[in-house]
C-alpha cells in the first residue's frame, strides 16, 4: 500500500495525475473468495499485467455471526484515510497513490489503463452498459445464494431454481439481444464481458450443484462467449491457479 508521505504534494492533497509513466503497478483487496473481484484478476491477467493482492478472511464469532479483523481493524482505517469510501474491492495505482474503490469503478479504472473499454465511443458504451445490467444480474444473485434476503439452507434449491428459470433468464435474454459479435464490444473482450462470463460461469455452476440443466442451453450467444473467454490462452494460468478455485461468495452463503 502506497505510502501518503511518500506522495509528491500535488497527489497527496487531490492532484491524481499520474506521478511515474512507468510499468504499471497495481494492489487489489478483497474478500478471499472470487466474487466481485474474479474480473479484475481476469482483466489482469489477460492484460498481462500482475497485481498484488490482499485477501481477507471472515472469522465465525463465537455465539454467532461473523468477524474480519484483518480488513475493519488492520487494513481499512489507513485506507480510509485516503479515500473516505473505502470499501471492498479496492484497487491502488501504485504510480500515483490513487485509491479507487466500488467494484465498476475498479473495472473501469483498470479497463481504461489496460485498453479494455473500447476505441470508439459506441464500444466504451457498450463495455459500461455490460457492466451495469452483469451487475443488476449479480444483485439478483445475491438475494438467493445469501440468507439475507430470509432463503435458509432449506428453502435454497427451490429458490435457486426459480432464479435460474425466471430472474436470470430475464438477464440473459437481454444479453443475448445486445451481444454484437463474440463479446459484448467486439471480436475481442472488453472490462464487460469480465464480470459478465463471471456471473454466466457462477449460474452455471449453481445449475450444476442442484443437477439442473445449464442455463445456457437456450442462449447460443452466451455460451459462445463462456465457452471463447474460458479458452483464452492468456487466461488459462488463472482457472489452473488457486483464485480459479476459490469459493464464489463468503462463508454463510448458501451457494459457495
Amino acid at each position: 500500500i502506497v505510502d501518503r508521505e511518500s506522495l509528491t504534494p500535488s497527489v497527496a492533497c487531490g492532484d491524481r495525475s499520474v506521478a511515474s509513466e512507468g510499468g504499471m503497478t497495481y494492489e487489489m483487496g478483497y474478500w478471499n473468495i472470487r466474487g466481485l473481484a474474479a474480473p479484475l484478476r481476469m482483466m489482469s491477467a489477460y492484460a498481462g499485467v500482475p497485481i498484488k493482492e490482499q485477501q481477507y478472511d471472515l472469522e465465525a464469532q463465537e455465539g454467532g455471526g461473523w468477524a474480519a479483523p484483518t480488513w475493519f481493524a488492520s487494513a481499512k482505517p489507513a485506507l480510509q484515510e485516503k479515500n473516505a469510501m473505502i470499501n471492498l474491492p479496492y484497487v491502488v495505482d501504485e504510480a500515483s497513490g490513487l485509491v479507487i474503490t466500488q467494484s465498476t469503478a475498479c473495472y473501469t479504472y483498470l479497463g481504461r489503463k489496460f485498453g479494455l473499454m473500447g476505441s470508439t465511443d459506441e464500444q466504451t458504451a457498450r463495455v459500461e452498459q455490460t457492466l451495469a445490467q452483469a451487475f443488476d444480474l449479480r444483485n439478483d444473485l445475491m438475494k438467493v445464494v445469501y440468507p439475507f434476503t430470509g432463503v435458509t439452507p432449506e428453502t435454497y434449491p427451490a429458490e435457486a431454481a426459480k432464479h435460474l428459470s425466471k430472474t436470470a433468464n430475464g438477464h440473459f435474454s437481454k444479453f443475448e439481444g445486445f451481444l454484437c459479435d463474440q463479446y459484448s464490444a467486439g471480436a475481442a473482450p472488453t472490462a464487460g464481458d469480465f464480470h459478465l462470463w463471471e456471473m454466466l460461469d457462477q449460474h452455471v455452476m449453481m445449475a450444476a450443484a442442484l443437477s439442473l440443466p445449464s442455463p445456457l442451453e437456450s442462449f447460443p450467444k452466451l455460451a459462445a462467449l463462456h465457452k471463447a473467454l474460458r479458452e483464452l490462452p492468456q487466461l488459462q494460468e488463472y482457472f489452473e491457479g488457486p483464485n480459479y478455485k476459490l469459493p464464489c461468495n463468503n462463508k454463510m452463503a448458501n451457494f459457495k
